[in-house]
């Protein structure tokens, strides 16, 4: 191409431009470098399975930005594969997303951020037969991802008028045989060789319809169980094709061209309290961190093909069963303590998304024992969803508050029930009233935490909280609680 001449006024002009981008670029910088240091904590709730208005509602209420539900694909699809249709297309009348259309459309409309996990398989589209939809029998790849298709083009934001969904989930608890098979062939694993696939493929169908859509894996669940169960973290090493316990490495080979996903969840249901460790292969609360050491090996190794140079680390399912209503659940009063402890410690890992299962306490079957029912919902269930009446436990997932006597005084750490900055006063209990103990401010995305100095609680008793805007948090007391062995569902 034959070079133009420019006029030196112009060149001039074109050179004061690029200054003026240059001054531009850098004020974006620090200004990312200033947003970067900030770490958010963002709630949620999992497994919100009504789509009543009044549903959303109860979750705004729970403080929490994002709700997540599964979308069935077995009730979603027909019964058999019908002789002409075309299963990537949204509009196929063999498709019933009416449910799902309602749900996605009224979580927008509450302003919450909606989250879909494809979950289940048609018996049709399974390679061997379970006789189940909820706990597939590898499940067929193509099938999955032509469903996937046509999801993610539903929920795109140009389509009927239903707004757009940009997080995905690939499945649900791939190491369970409760919700995936097969787990093994003899005593070899071989789910994480087919979930690998599948996340593959679902991950390519849910970029071909919008490369800014993210993907997120896994979802595992946290305990091993022979010959059920492959505990967590050997599956995720299978999965992603590392070796190596405290200093996990790459094995050889290309690991099928890395494994694609953006965020990996875990759901690391908890047999005792907050920092509970399980197994060398299980990853309860106490054992968050090992599974962040081996995801930050697998992206130096170019294991994990996603759109994060760290992959971000998700909880979107934890929960303890509370008494009341279950009898072998909870105290309210531990189960609050906890649930400050677990979102506190998560936030300290880096953990930045923390999702409570789930939004209301299970319809009662008087047949089945509690341990078989989930009564670890915010809400007591009420005979409608507008009904439901919201435990302690709300309040401390809401406006999570934490304060532990040191040497040098009372330490504290919390997040404003709105996520956002302010002015926070810090209360200590003394003979029977509310005293101030100190005053901070919780940055742009509600973090507050610093250290006072009394030496109050050293004795174990009082108690301290916050307060933000007239509210305040649940009462945190000074009296530790130690771990304990408590199954979760009661």
């Amino acid at each position: 191409m034959r070079a133009l001449s420019v006029p030196s006024r112009t060149r001039a002009n074109l050179a004061t431009l690029a200054l003026l981008l240059a001054l531009l670029a850098t004020l974006a910088c620090g200004a990312a470098r200033a947003d970067a240091s900030l770490r958010p904590l963002h709630t949620g709730v999992s497994y919100v399975y009504d789509n009543d208005p009044a549903a959303f509602e109860n979750a705004k209420r729970a403080g929490v930005q994002l709700v997540q539900t599964p979308v069935r694909w077995a009730s979603v699809a027909p019964k058999q594969p019908p002789a002409s249709w075309n299963p990537e297309d949204p509009a196929d009348p063999n498709y019933d997303w009416e449910f799902i259309d309602l749900w996605v459309a009224r979580a927008a409309a509450a302003g919450l951020e909606p989250i879909l996990q494809i979950r289940g398989t048609p018996l049709w589209a399974q390679r061997c037969h379970s006789g189940e939809t909820d706990a597939p029998c590898n499940p067929d790849p193509g099938a999955l991802a032509a469903f996937t298709t046509a999801a993610a083009r539903r929920y795109k934001g140009d389509f009927g008028g239903l707004p757009r969904v940009r997080y995905w989930q690939g499945l649900n608890e791939p190491n369970l045989s409760l919700f995936f098979n097969p787990q093994f062939d003899g005593n070899r694993p071989v789910s994480p060789d087919l979930y690998r696939v599948l996340i593959n493929r679902f991950y390519a169908a849910v970029k071909a319809v919008d490369p800014a859509n993210l993907v997120i894996a896994g979802g595992l669940g946290p305990i091993a169980v022979p010959k059920y169960t492959i505990g967590p973290m050997r599956f995720a090493r299978l999965l992603l094709c590392m070796k190596g316990h405290k200093h996990p490495r790459p094995t050889g080979g290309d690991c099928e061209g890395g494994v694609h996903f953006d965020i990996f969840d875990m759901h690391p249901y908890t047999t005792g309290g907050p920092s509970h460790e399980g197994g060398v292969n299980d990853v309860e609360l106490g054992d968050l961190a090992k599974l962040k050491t081996l995801l930050a090996a697998a992206d130096r190794a170019g294991r994990i093909k996603g759109a994060f140079k760290h992959t971000p680390l998700w909880i979107m399912e934890l929960s303890w069963d509370t008494n009341p209503p279950d009898p072998g659940g909870l105290p309210m009063k531990i189960e609050s303590r906890w649930i400050a402890e677990s979102l506190f410690n998560s936030w300290k890992l880096g953990i930045g998304y923390f999702f409570w299962y789930s939004l209301r306490d299970s319809e009662p079957e008087p047949q089945l024992p509690f341990s078989q029912t989930d009564q670890s919902g915010l809400y007591f269930r009420g005979a409608t969803v507008a009904q439901d009446v919201p435990k302690q436990i709300l309040f401390a997932y809401r406006f999570p508050f934490v304060a532990y006597p040191h040497k040098k005084g009372l330490s504290f750490w919390g997040r404003t029930p709105t996520s956002s900055g302010g002015r926070v006063l810090i209360q200590i209990r003394k003979r029977g009233h509310w005293r101030k103990a100190g005053v901070v401010r919780a940055d742009a995305v509600g973090i507050f935490r610093g250290l006072t100095k009394h030496r109050y609680g050293r004795n174990k008793k009082g108690a301290a909280r916050a307060v933000y805007m007239g509210e305040g948090s649940v009462p945190f007391s000074m009296r530790p609680v130690p771990d304990f062995a408590h199954p979760p569902f009661g």
